[in-house]
């Protein structure tokens, strides 16, 4: 007897595999089209939240500005909060330009919020607003609602963090930058001999010693009034306030760029009144020489500046000695000597810097006190040594900063320092895109 065999069709299966095809190619058809539409989407909306968060922040710090917000000054009200405001409206503004209407409520993810910051985690506090901007865009697809119901959304955030401008060295009037313990007087801030200083607003940091020897005084008072150290202490009993230790300064407080020379002529010495530009020296012993304003660029070693007598004006100048080996002294006669202001912009020179030292090691910058002596500006010697002595009183040396490798105040020499931040050189506002 014969066994019937049944064979299982197979037809149909062609089709079958075509439509899981179909279903794939779709998948990619989808993935190619609509994915691209997202990221451009994605693009769109970030670079949106982008500019918004940063536009509000030009226009917070444009307001720090013009209506005097520093760091040393720094309150969540008031002109902090008007900046607040600018940098929102600002926000919301550009945001409309760029195709987007939102306000002031982020919780929807479409708005902006500006935050009044300070971090007090460290020594030195770090104050700011913030602009944090989110947007949403939801994007028309054409392939993917036919395996996904829900909406194609992009969500976005920019922050933004704009700090107000900042002295340099943290507002201190006589700064140390040297880190080395105290070795035989010859580290840090020293007050020695008879020596009398005293200090309105800012006061006195060494980032390594500080050092007092002799019957000096040092008295420290108004706004930011303070002694402070980072590495050791000791004889500071002519002091009206005790040392309090501290972290050192954070690098980017006290570093300043350098002037530009290169666009300067190149001059010599000759006659009572000077121009700005590239000299080998200056010097003056007796007579009267003037300096109009502008940047002095001095490229002489020993002596580059060197006045021991006479009578010398110099106001709105910035005097910057760009060899290692330079040095300046002025022991005698009548100075008066003036750093730039900000406005009008005094470019090449330096607003608030008025010595600028290259000098490394022992030489730098020594102040023979004398009775008809003023400085206003920042005197900025980072490697090299800031000597104020003499037999005679240097004062009145108002709005005055001293920041040096190290700074000495020896012999009895007098010093006045009615320290103003807005008028020595400070760091400008600082925009940063933080996320």
């Amino acid at each position: 007897m014969k066994r019937s065999h049944t064979q299982p069709s197979e037809r149909g299966q062609a089709l079958v595999l075509m439509v899981l095809a179909m279903v794939a190619l779709l998948g990619f058809t989808a993935l190619a089209v609509d994915g691209s539409m997202l990221y451009s989407d994605r693009r769109h909306a970030q670079n949106a939240a982008d500019a918004a968060s940063l536009a509000g922040g030009g226009a917070a710090g444009k307001y720090f500005e013009i209506n005097g917000v520093f760091w040393s000054n720094w309150s969540c009200s008031g002109s902090v909060a008007a900046a607040m405001q600018e940098a929102e409206d600002t926000a919301i503004s550009i945001a409309a330009h760029n195709g987007f209407t939102i306000d002031d409520d982020i919780s929807d993810n479409h708005g902006v919020k500006v935050i009044c910051g300070e971090d007090n985690s460290t020594s030195w506090p770090d104050r700011y607003i913030e602009i944090v901007t989110k947007l949403t865009k939801e994007t028309s697809t054409a392939f993917v609602h036919f395996v996904y119901d829900g909406p194609a959304v992009n969500t976005v955030e920019a922050v933004t963090r704009v700090r107000p401008r900042m002295p340099l060295a943290m507002g201190h009037a006589i700064v140390a930058l040297n880190r080395s313990g105290c070795s035989g007087n010859s580290n840090g801030v020293l007050f020695g001999g008879s020596s009398e200083t005293w200090i309105n607003g800012g006061g006195v940091f060494s980032n390594g010693c500080l050092d007092g020897d002799g019957g000096f005084i040092l008295n420290v008072s108004g706004d930011g009034a303070g002694i402070h150290y980072a590495g050791e202490a000791s004889g500071m009993t002519g002091a009206n306030m005790p040392p309090v230790r501290t972290d050192p300064l954070p690098e980017d407080s006290y570093q300043v760029p350098e002037p530009d020379c290169s666009s300067l002529p190149h001059r010599t010495q000759s006659g009572s009144v000077l121009q700005p530009g590239v000299y080998d020296s200056l010097r003056l012993n007796g007579g009267s020489l003037t300096l109009n304003p502008g940047l002095y660029c001095i490229t002489g070693a020993n002596n580059a500046i060197k006045i021991s007598d006479g009578t010398v004006i110099a106001h709105g100048v910035t005097l910057f000695l760009t060899n290692p080996n330079s040095d300046v002294t002025i022991s005698g006669g009548v100075h008066h000597l003036s750093a730039p202001e900000r406005s009008p912009d005094p470019s090449p020179a330096i607003p608030g810097i008025l010595i600028y030292s290259k000098a490394v090691g022992d030489v730098g910058v020594k102040l023979v006190g004398n009775g008809d002596s003023s400085y206003l500006g920042t005197i900025y010697v980072p490697r090299g040594d800031i000597d104020v002595s003499g037999g005679n009183d240097t004062y009145p040396t108002f709005n005055t900063q001293l920041i040096g490798y190290n700074v000495k105040v020896t012999g009895n020499a007098r010093i006045d320092i009615n320290f103003n931040g807005a008028q020595n050189y400070a760091h400008p506002p600082k925009l940063e895109l933080y996320k």
